[in-house]
């Protein structure tokens, strides 16, 4: 590849205001492929920032950069008792962008893969790229400096006089991509103000559940990193003086083998008693030896992505394990002194108040520490949700869609699918059947809304660190206890 011989500038800029902050873990991995490219790089963080324009107008003043490189974390906050999107908010920054430069946007990001054309023609950008950008973006940028053509360059997302255009993905080699430095973005900072800072030991997801983007934004091909350059990060992150961390990766245990190696790669180096880790897991496969290297090598908590306990609602989401599975898991955990939540997450196509109870009684039976329990599921373009819910009718008719419905028929702004045939209010018939049971998170409660969770934010400036769904749950029990002072904490 022939790169440039100047010094371009890119500066990357992070659109996702909410609190508690989350680290913006693609720029940390997108840096060294622009340095070694020959680029000057950047960030403006607006993650901070009370407002976006001030900063956008101060930094524009100091400099002229040549290309902007725009993250979009989510589209929305996907939950139903919220329904914020987060597209108005990333339209007005790219805008104030265009007002101060003329330099080029690209946009990236999970949430921007989720509907690329659609979100380029919102913003009215030229550019964009969809899955991962470390080999990618830079490609880019060096052929539109060079005059060259682009059309070729994986994943790209581009402007031509009859329409865009998506060029297929061809995903990179994640072992020859090797260790990351981690020190582009002030990660101390966002551990101070997030209580933990993201670590990925893979990509992709091979499972097939109908309303998962992940296998869209991340691909179906699960590609596994060298441990030694995952615990390489780790190890920097450290000496910044973090040491909690939270795995990224669609599902942990997607591949026993690997994960046993990062776990024993971590206690080679020693690093166990140095650090705490977190991760989200499906309950299969969960064998005993996987737990155990978990368990010595600092993990402290492991949440499973059940949705269902329902042999007929596993089999619709095309979950790929079974209740027995789940009783499994747990026992599991609790076998190694693992701590270990569940979620669960009901109203998709089937639904009826006979599931969802045989779901809730089902897990009541567990010993498990805390049960998250949601209602309705965000439809994404491109799942097979959406296509079971085009086949019923996108009108508002529908009385399993909630949402903005008109004029929204390609699933831009936050629509829902609940089953009207749970109950005719599923909230009130869902906390009725969680009756009272404390290790249950009651339906759709703002406590357990990650975005812009006050109580979240309170806890972390507070010292609190670790996985939200962990951090909440301590504050929750902690104020049952308050509230009851015969209770004992565990």
């Amino acid at each position: 590849m022939v790169y440039a011989t100047d010094k371009k500038l890119v500066t990357l800029v992070n659109t996702n205001q909410i609190k508690p902050t989350i680290a913006p873990i693609a720029f940390d991995y997108l840096y060294e492929p622009l340095i070694r490219a020959g680029f000057e790089v950047e960030l403006l963080d607006l993650c901070f920032a009370e407002d976006f324009e001030t900063p956008i107008a101060a930094y524009c003043r100091q400099k002229q950069t040549d290309f902007w490189g725009v993250t979009m974390r989510n589209t929305d906050d996907t939950y139903f008792a919220g329904r914020h999107s987060f597209i108005p908010l990333v339209r007005d920054i790219i805008r104030t962008l265009k007002q101060h430069s003329q330099a080029p946007i690209i946009m990236g990001g999970v949430g921007f893969s989720v509907m690329p054309e659609k979100l380029m023609d919102h913003f009215g950008i030229d550019f964009g790229i969809v899955c991962e950008g470390e080999l990618s973006f830079p490609k880019l940028l060096t052929r539109l400096i060079n005059g060259e053509p682009y059309h070729d360059i994986s994943g790209l997302v581009y402007r031509t006089p009859t329409g865009l255009i998506r060029n297929r993905v061809e995903f990179g080699d994640l072992v020859e991509v090797g260790a990351h430095g981690r020190e582009f973005i002030n990660n101390t900072r966002y551990f101070a103000q997030g209580g933990q800072i993201g670590i990925e030991t893979k990509r992709g997801c091979s499972r097939p559940c109908i309303y998962c983007v992940e296998p869209l934004t991340k691909g179906r091909k699960v590609r596994l990193r060298n441990p030694a350059d995952v615990v390489d990060e780790m190890e920097r992150l450290v000496q910044q003086g973090i040491n909690v961390f939270h795995i990224n990766d669609s599902e942990f245990n997607l591949n026993v083998k690997h994960c046993i190696a990062f776990c024993q790669e971590i206690m080679r180096r020693q690093l166990q008693d140095k650090i705490v880790w977190y991760a989200y897991g499906m309950p299969v496969p969960l064998p005993d030896e996987l737990v155990k290297n978990m368990v010595d090598s600092g993990c402290v908590g492991l949440n499973l992505g059940a949705d269902s306990a329902s042999e007929k609602m596993l089999r619709i989401l095309m979950r790929t394990f079974r209740p027995k599975h789940i009783a499994t898991a747990v026992e599991t955990c609790n076998r190694h002194h693992l701590l270990c939540a569940m979620d669960l997450l009901f109203g998709a196509p089937g639904e009826t108040g006979k599931t969802v109870k045989e779901s809730i009684e089902f897990v009541k039976k567990l010993a498990i520490e805390r049960v998250i329990v949601t209602l309705g599921f965000r439809i994404f373009p491109g799942t097979a949700l959406e296509k079971l819910v085009r086949a019923e009718g996108v009108t508002p008719d529908n009385p399993n869609l909630y949402g903005n419905i008109e004029g929204n028929e390609d699933f831009m702004e936050p629509i829902f699918y609940l089953s009207s045939h749970i109950a005719s209010d599923p909230f009130k018939y869902v906390v009725e059947l969680i009756d009272g049971d404390a290790r249950f998170i009651a339906a759709n409660s703002n406590d357990m809304n990650y975005d812009a969770n006050q109580m979240l934010v309170d806890a972390i400036q507070q010292g609190e660190r670790g996985a939200y769904w962990a951090i909440l749950s301590r504050r929750m029990e902690q104020e049952r206890v308050r509230n009851d002072p015969q209770l004992v904490i565990k």
